[in-house]
């Protein structure tokens, strides 16, 4: 049981992680409603008549993944009503309400496309609620045989046609098993002929197991962002915050070009650093190392374009100190220090050092 409690709580968190990516998820968004009907039958006794079955059904999707349903259904002529003397006094033979849970497997396994496919299939289960109407025959006339409730449970696949430009409709056909929560407690069983034997209660035995199959029509309403599903949310495109701690919101960089043609120099070193960052690597203490003690040189710091401003001219002046400390603490003097930021759209991530 705690094995299947898992199972059934990682599912659930699964599906419910997809209402992040999609809009249409206020409360009165991706609602719908529709209507079946068909046959079921008892899975257990074969000589015991098929009967109707007529419901409609309320749906609240969640996620693309995930719906809740609420269903209500009558069942006809169902197991206790077919070509006896005397008849129910009821047109409905049972009445049954469910709350499922459905799984829309092709989204779950393939991914949301961004709009309902064409074919879908969803699994689902619930529990439910279903009263008995039992028809007068004779001699069975005791409290007990002119109602009987049950807890049901209910499992099934939803094979779903989703038609039109919009998806606003979807034609569906639904097998389902419907388990009762007893066994021992009907008034009734059936002959081989099909005829109703009162039972005293010990050795009786009820239709556990109910075969249900519907077609249905279902009409899903507009949500607020025009659609008739859930709709995929576009990405952003943002400015990237490279600073550990952001002392203000990141601002995009709106300016000119600045006209500053940065070439690399003959006479020095170029120095080169990974994006964000200002620490001299092996490559880097190797080409600085080339600089002979005593030799006089300037310094120019470069950042590439992306970032803010401020946050640029902070690093091109973080890379330029630590070439300074580097080529002081083997006895290069410097004779100038500049931090040029991000200089124009094609700047690099750079330090170049002139010998004077």
């Amino acid at each position: 049981m705690k094995k299947i409690t898992l199972v059934l709580v990682a599912m659930f968190g699964m599906a419910m992680a997809a209402s992040a990516q999609y809009t249409g998820k206020k409360f009165f968004d991706n609602w719908s409603i529709g209507v079946e009907g068909g046959v079921s039958t008892n899975l257990h006794d074969w000589n015991t008549p098929n009967g109707g079955v007529a419901g409609i059904n309320f749906t609240k999707g969640i996620t693309p993944v995930l719906s809740l349903e609420f269903q209500l259904q009558a069942g006809f002529n169902d197991n206790t009503n077919w070509n006896w003397a005397t008849k129910s006094a009821n047109v409905v033979d049972n009445a049954s309400v469910f709350a499922n849970t459905k799984v829309n497997l092709m989204n779950w396994f393939g991914g949301y496309k961004g709009a309902p496919r064409f074919f879908e299939i969803q699994a689902r289960g619930g529990v439910g609620y279903t009263r008995f109407f039992w028809p007068s025959y004779e001699g069975i006339t005791t409290e007990s045989s002119n109602d009987l409730n049950r807890c049901m449970f209910k499992f099934g696949l939803d094979f779903d046609f989703n038609l039109g430009e919009k998806k606003a409709w979807t034609v569906s056909l639904r097998p389902a098993v419907i388990l009762k929560t007893s066994r021992d407690n009907d008034p009734i069983r059936y002959s081989g002929e099909g005829m109703p034997v009162v039972c005293d209660g010990e050795g009786a035995y009820s239709d556990n197991a109910i075969g249900q199959i519907t077609a249905g029509v279902t009409y899903h309403f507009k949500t607020s962002n025009g659609n008739h599903y859930f709709t995929e949310v576009k990405p952003v495109e943002v400015t990237k915050v490279v600073e550990k701690v952001v002392e203000k919101p990141v601002e995009k960089v709106v300016e000119k070009v600045v006209e500053k043609v940065v070439t690399k120099n003959v006479s020095g070193v170029t120095v080169e650093f990974a994006q964000n960052k200002a620490t001299l690597s092996n490559t880097a203490k190797a080409k600085l190392n080339t600089i002979e003690k005593g030799t006089t040189v300037c310094i120019d710091g470069f950042a590439s374009p992306e970032g803010a401003k401020a946050y640029n001219q902070k690093l091109s002046q973080r890379r330029c100190d630590a070439v300074k400390a580097y080529l002081e603490e083997r006895g290069v003097k410097i004779a100038d220090v500049n931090a040029h930021g991000a200089a124009g759209q094609e700047s690099q991530r750079v330090v170049y050092v002139s010998i004077k």
